[in-house]
């Protein structure tokens, strides 16, 4: 897994599996793992596992082995399809005592116990709480992906806020889940990993503005594993004018990729829902076009409840789940929505 490309459009020389750890010189950077599990028994499972390291905006370096030099963040989110549950958990800790942190030369975050590892061409991942636990050994296979302009992609149309991006759309494995002691063997896990790192705006009024800018609410983000192999990753942007920005990448199996930019890229929402608990009404069906790649897909939540209520990030709300994809490009699909409010 060793790689070593320049990025002309920022400068960046990305060099793997290095660039697989943590970058201390950014404010802020996330490891995102979303998957689709199938067991033995053929029941259908999708999860979240996400590592979040945030640096303070105090320059002020304390000595103490207690104080928060990095504060980490980590979501686990389960939908089980069969029952019809959705369930998530949430960690907050320090990287004092090593309670949580991240390697800078590979892949290796942690929050506790809930981990992420590579070791030579393996990742393997892990999460526990007293009622779910999930062990996955996973193995790529599809090359690295460079988000925007080798891996510099910018967030908003005035470019205000970017992002150095990079995917990992396929891993695939195997391992075993299991809910309030009864064990799920999965035969066929599907992953798709995400890691961005940047320089959040702390000036923003909103978490999700410190990303995106100041003229912005939030983001749509669909990551979609067809069945013949391409790989999708499309974001909407959303401003408060309407005007909203778009970015995208289409990849084969092969690692040929394809920019999408704001242009190419059409959302129509077919269908809403509205939060029991935060009474937020989240889009909850769309249709997705990219004329250019004859891609013309409609994307269906498995369940509509996937709603993760935090008591974290200053109370931010969102909604990441497991969807079906049907159209020119038919399979999986794991969207997150980010900035809906009630």
């Amino acid at each position: 897994m060793c790689l070593s490309i320049l990025s002309h459009a920022s400068h960046y020389q990305w060099n793997f599996p290095q660039d697989h750890g943590a970058h201390p010189n950014f404010n802020t950077e996330w490891w995102y793992f979303t998957g689709h599990l199938e067991s033995k028994m053929l029941n259908t499972f999708g999860f979240e596992l996400t590592f979040f390291r945030l640096s303070p905006s105090s320059n002020i370096t304390l000595t103490n082995d207690w104080s928060p030099n990095t504060i980490y963040l980590a979501h686990f989110a389960l939908t089980d399809e069969s029952m019809k549950t959705f369930t998530f958990f949430e960690r907050i800790n320090r990287d004092s005592f090593a309670m949580a942190g991240s390697s800078q030369d590979t892949l290796n975050t942690w929050n506790g116990d809930w981990q992420v590892k590579l070791t030579s061409s393996n990742i393997s991942l892990a999460a526990y709480t007293p009622t779910i636990q999930l062990n996955l050994n996973l193995n790529p296979k599809a090359p690295i992906i460079l988000h925007g302009q080798q891996g510099y992609s910018i967030k908003n149309h005035e470019a205000s806020q970017f992002s150095y991006y990079y995917s990992m759309p396929k891993l695939s494995g195997m391992g075993k889940l299991t809910i309030n002691n009864q064990q799920h063997h999965i035969k066929q896990a599907s992953v798709w990993f995400d890691h961005e790192f940047f320089n959040s705006n702390t000036n923003a009024s909103t978490p999700q503005q410190q990303s995106i800018g100041k003229n912005y609410t939030g983001w749509d983000w669909f990551a979609i594993q067809s069945d013949n192999q391409t790989n999708i990753m499309i974001a909407q942007v959303r401003a408060k004018d309407n005007n909203h920005f778009y970015f995208g990448t289409v990849s084969t199996a092969n690692g040929d990729t394809h920019y999408l930019d704001h242009t190419m890229i059409n959302i129509t929402v077919l269908d809403t829902w509205k939060s029991s608990k935060t009474k937020t009404h989240y889009p909850i069906k769309w249709q997705v076009s990219v004329p250019k790649h004859d891609i013309n897909i409609t994307i269906t939540p498995t369940l509509k409840n996937q709603e993760l209520v935090l008591s974290h990030l200053n109370g931010l709300n969102y909604w990441e789940g497991r969807c079906s994809v049907t159209g020119t490009h038919p399979g999986d699909a794991y969207v997150e929505l980010v900035g809906y409010k009630p």
